[in-house]
């Protein structure tokens, strides 16, 4: 049997004595065991130090003195950590689950090429959670960060090596995590996404400032060198949050355009070309030979990707807030309902909770389904009429039912691919 390896979990904190215990159980209540957890403080006057005490036995190392700040408190933790991977996990995030490490590490998995390994998080504020599903595409480095800092797991021997630059600290600000990133990215080690929620953080934060980020991620991706692409990705980001900071004058705007012209007008035009350029407009990335027939209702266009010669049938009702990606040959039926939206019954604010959906290649769902948020359709499923699904399909499984259940399986055999393009459809 493989034996696990050791997950070094560095904690920065400095007088966080009213989220540092959160941070804290989210570590040592992993299920995974193989953990060294360690705590770098910066010299903590509020009580901070008192919780810190009263776990002192599962944390491997901790030391409460002063430093120069977060950054070089990260790399004391980084300086002494003697695990395979190092994860920051700083005061005021969390891990999403007690089984976070476990779907990271656990059950034999191996990453052989892999020096970095980054996964999706959640942001928290007082009305919803968001998921945030990091980008696919490594490229995109070279112009932002893809991923939340906390998210990530480097191997130990690289982060060694790639310490936060203190000397860029004044130039570089809050983004001097990216620059360390960047640096890795730029020498060419290997990063690899891992479909895993890690991170659980909250909005209110050091780097929550977009037009800063903007400005720090400009100067780390050009090194102050003229970069044509960065420059015109920047000029858009000005526009992207100076319009986003209008939204309660454009938000009735939106609203109209999207719920009142996509929905009830565009929706109904019977021409594929027509629609498929407003969606596209909208955000939604439509693959080759796919179509959405007429009748849809979109709620979070810019979140929902869909693949080659897949056919949305009409009526379907498409919720991709909590991000929704459908691959390749789906055949999705009449008036089926994919929602990734939905709320805590028991919060007392009734909070907007969300989670992907992911719809694999050739799986067919027929007429009336519900497909709920959270669930994982694998490839080939075939989900029956009028089932409501609230748990993740197996590959090639037949379900059925309220809640649907497996009913039987289907054969390995598919060749077909779903044919979209009909007219006044």
């Amino acid at each position: 049997m493989l034996e696990k390896p050791l997950i070094s979990i560095v904690t920065v904190s400095y007088n966080a004595v009213a989220t540092i215990e959160q941070t804290i159980l989210s570590v040592i209540n992993q299920t995974y065991s193989n953990i060294e957890y360690i705590i770098i403080d910066g010299g903590s006057t509020d009580g901070t130090l008192d919780v810190i005490k009263k776990y002192a036995d599962k944390i491997a190392y901790w030391v409460s003195e002063p430093d120069k700040g977060i950054y070089d408190a990260m790399n004391k933790g980084i300086k002494v950590a003697t695990g395979e991977w190092i994860n920051f996990m700083n005061c005021g995030d969390y891990f999403v689950a007690n089984n976070t490490l476990e779907s990271v590490f656990g059950s034999g998995k191996i990453y052989k090429k892999a020096e970095i390994l980054y996964g999706d998080s959640i942001q928290l504020n007082v009305e919803k959670k968001i998921n945030e599903v990091a980008m696919l595409d490594i490229g995109k480095l070279q112009y932002f960060p893809i991923y939340r800092h906390g998210a990530s797991f480097v191997k130990t021997e690289v982060h060694k090596k790639y310490l936060f630059d203190l000397s860029k600290q004044k130039k570089y600000g809050f983004a001097l995590d990216y620059h360390c990133i960047y640096r890795m990215y730029s020498d060419g080690y290997n990063f690899e996404k891992i479909d895993v929620f890690v991170l659980s953080y909250l909005k209110e934060g050091i780097s929550n400032n977009p037009f800063k980020s903007l400005l720090y991620n400009y100067r780390i991706a050009t090194d102050d060198k003229f970069r044509f692409s960065c420059l015109i990705r920047f000029g858009l980001g000005v526009i992207r949050l100076s319009l986003e900071r209008m939204k309660p004058l454009l938000f009735p705007f939106y609203n109209f355009m999207l719920f009142y012209v996509g929905n009830k007008i565009i929706a109904n035009v019977p021409i594929w070309e027509i629609r498929y350029l407003f969606y596209s407009l909208l955000g939604v990335r439509i693959g080759h030979g796919s179509q959405i027939d007429m009748n849809a209702y979109l709620i979070g266009a810019k979140y929902l990707v869909i693949g080659n010669n897949t056919h949305i049938n009409r009526g379907c009702f498409l919720d991709a807030r909590g991000d929704c990606r459908i691959g390749n040959n789906v055949s999705i039926s009449h008036n089926v309902s994919i929602v990734t939206g939905g709320h805590e019954i028991n919060s007392s604010s009734f909070v907007e909770q969300h989670s992907p959906i992911i719809i694999e290649d050739s799986v067919w769902i027929g007429v009336n389904a519900i497909v709920l948020k959270g669930v994982t359709i694998k490839k080939g499923a075939v989900v029956a009429a009028g089932a409501v699904v609230t748990k993740d399909v197996d590959e090639y499984t037949i379900v059925a039912g309220i809640p649907a259940v497996k009913i039987g399986e289907r054969s390995r055999i598919l060749e077909y691919k779903c044919k979209c393009g009909f007219y006044f459809t």
